[in-house]
C-alpha cells in the first residue's frame, strides 16, 4: 500500500501501483503537472538498497517518474519501471552495488537537476548482504536543503518477534527521509503525536524513526496510523508519499 500526498486534494490524481518491498497494493496521489511547472512541487527521488545488485528509486510526485527515468538514462543509469503506474524505478547492476555507487547515483541526479536523497541501512535486512548492513545514514556528497517540503515516509511492518536482541525489528516502524531542516521541523511539530527518535548526523538529522507499539498491541488500525502520519505532515507544512511496506511472513524480515 502506498499513500502519496499532494498539496491539495483538488490537485490529486489517485492511481494504483505497487510498493517495492511490500505485498499490499498501494494507493498513490500524484501532483498535477502545473504544480511542478510552478515550482510548488519539485521532482525528488529517494534511493535505497533493494538487494546486493538492486536499488529502489522512489519518485515524488508520481507524474515525474518518466522524467526521472529519462534523466537516469541520460546520466548513464538505466532504470526500469516494472509497472506502468508505479511511483518507483528499479536500478539493477549485475556487478553488485556498493554503497558509494548508490550515493553516486543520487549525486548524479542532483547535478543533473533532480533532487535526490540516498541512504544506507534501509531496506529488507535479509537481502542486503554485508554491504547493506549497518546503521541508517545518508550516502553521497550532495544533500539537498529544504525547499518545497518534500519528505519520504515508510511505514514498515514485520512479524512480531519475541526477542530482546538489537537485531529484532519492531513490528511496526516509520522512517522519514529528507532534508535535515524538514526532518527537524516534523520532529518538533509531531512530537506530541509520536515518540520520535532522530538519526543524528554531523550538523543535523539524517532521518527520523518512530516505533508504533500501539499497532502490535492492537490499539489502532493501519489505516488510522497512516491518517495520523498524513496529518502530521500536513500540520508541519510538508508533503510526500507514505509507503506501507509489509514484510510480515517474509523469511528473515526481508
Amino acid at each position: 500500500m502506498n499513500d502519496s500526498r499532494s498539496p491539495g486534494a483538488s490537485a490529486a490524481d489517485r492511481r494504483a501501483g505497487a510498493s517495492p518491498g511490500g505485498r499490499q497494493p498501494p494507493r498513490s496521489t500524484a501532483a498535477v503537472p502545473w504544480l511542478i511547472d510552478a515550482g510548488l512541487v519539485l521532482p525528488t527521488v529517494l534511493v535505497t538498497r533493494a538487494g546486493p545488485h538492486t536499488a529502489f528509486v522512489r519518485v515524488f510526485p508520481l507524474v515525474a517518474t518518466p522524467q526521472v527515468q529519462s534523466a537516469g538514462r541520460r546520466l548513464g543509469y538505466p532504470l526500469e519501471r516494472l509497472l506502468p503506474e508505479a511511483d518507483w524505478l528499479l536500478w539493477n547492476d549485475s556487478g553488485g552495488l556498493t554503497d558509494p555507487r548508490i550515493g553516486a547515483l543520487a549525486d548524479a541526479f542532483n547535478r543533473g537537476g533532480v533532487r535526490a536523497f540516498a541512504y544506507a541501512g534501509a531496506g529488507p535486512p535479509a537481502r542486503m548482504g554485508a554491504e547493506g548492513c549497518g546503521r541508517l545514514h545518508r550516502l553521497g556528497e550532495i544533500h539537498p536543503a529544504a525547499e518545497d517540503g518534500t519528505v519520504f515516509v515508510e511505514l514498515v511492518l514485520h512479524d512480531p518477534l519475541f526477542s530482546d536482541t538489537p537485531e529484532s525489528p519492531p513490528s511496526a516502524q516509520t522512517v522519514v527521509y529528507g532534508p535535515a531542516q524538514d526532518l527537524e521541523l516534523l520532529q518538533e511539530v509531531a512530537g506530541e503525536r509520536f515518540v520520535i527518535e532522530p538519526v543524528p548526523e554531523i550538523g543535523g538529522v539524517a532521518a527520523l524513526q518512530i516505533e508504533h507499539t500501539e499497532v502490535a498491541a492492537g490499539l489502532t488500525s493501519l489505516e488510522a496510523l497512516v491518517a495520523e502520519l498524513d496529518a502530521a505532515l500536513r500540520d508541519s507544512g510538508l508533503q510526500g508519499p507514505i509507503h506501507v511496506i509489509d514484510r510480515r511472513g517474509v523469511s528473515g524480515g526481508g
